[in-house]
């Protein structure tokens, strides 16, 4: 019964994360398939620099929403007494989840599997799950972007470093702050696949970046992005 529902949970994950927030946005603002413009990617930059800042914003809100569903919906469920004697820890069970919802992200159902790169999705999911980690990754992602320009320098940075500050940030808490996470080093194995569906989704822009032929990002009009 506990695999049954666990199954259920994570497939609920799933799809929920297959409701890509860029897709569903341009389309009810615009009318249009962010797919069929700019890098083609279903994703925040693309959409921003295509369809502009309320388009955005409406995805991050859509984001926002989808992860707190994933998030919430599975402590919920967790915290039902037939999970008393489950042998994984309430934050492995929701990290699965997340993983569930980035590939509904990246591989949406709904949208014959062709979606964005999971990365906003993930940072919401992991605001929810451990605010310490995301602010962590925030600022070495502002930092990484506002010096070099490029998204996806940030983006790529993060991954590697969701599953190091995880556990860096668990082990010190535990050790100083009594905070009690368990099976730390089993939260940073299952946020590895999320980091290797990140680099595999960004190959495009890892060729584009040694090539010295990504695009730039700038917090000015779309058309400035170049």
């Amino acid at each position: 019964m506990k695999i049954a529902v666990l199954l259920i949970t994570f497939i609920a994950s799933y799809t929920v994360g297959s409701l890509n927030s860029a897709i569903i946005a341009t389309y009810l603002l615009k009318h249009k398939d962010v797919r069929e413009y700019g890098s083609f990617n279903a994703g925040l930059t693309n959409v921003y620099r295509c369809f502009g800042v309320t388009a955005a914003i409406c995805t991050v809100i859509m984001d926002l929403l989808k992860g707190a569903v994933v998030v919430f919906g599975t402590r919920l469920v967790y915290s039902l007494p037939l999970y008393e004697d489950c042998r994984l820890d309430s934050f492995s069970v929701v990290l699965i989840s997340v993983l569930f919802a980035v590939l509904g992200h990246c591989f949406p159902v709904f949208y014959r599997f062709k979606g964005g790169k999971g990365i906003l999705l993930a940072a919401v999911c992991m605001l929810f799950t451990d605010p310490m980690v995301f602010l962590m990754e925030l600022i070495m992602f502002a930092i990484l972007v506002s010096t070099t320009k490029y998204i996806s320098v940030g983006s790529l940075a993060a991954c590697v470093g969701y599953p190091i500050f995880t556990m860096c940030w668990q082990l010190f808490a535990n050790a100083f702050l009594g905070a009690g996470y368990e099976n730390i080093y089993l939260h940073g194995l299952i946020i590895l696949p999320m980091f290797i569906l990140c680099y595999f989704r960004h190959f495009s822009n890892i060729k584009h970046l040694w090539s010295k032929e990504e695009k730039k990002f700038y917090l000015h009009k779309k058309g400035e992005n170049e």
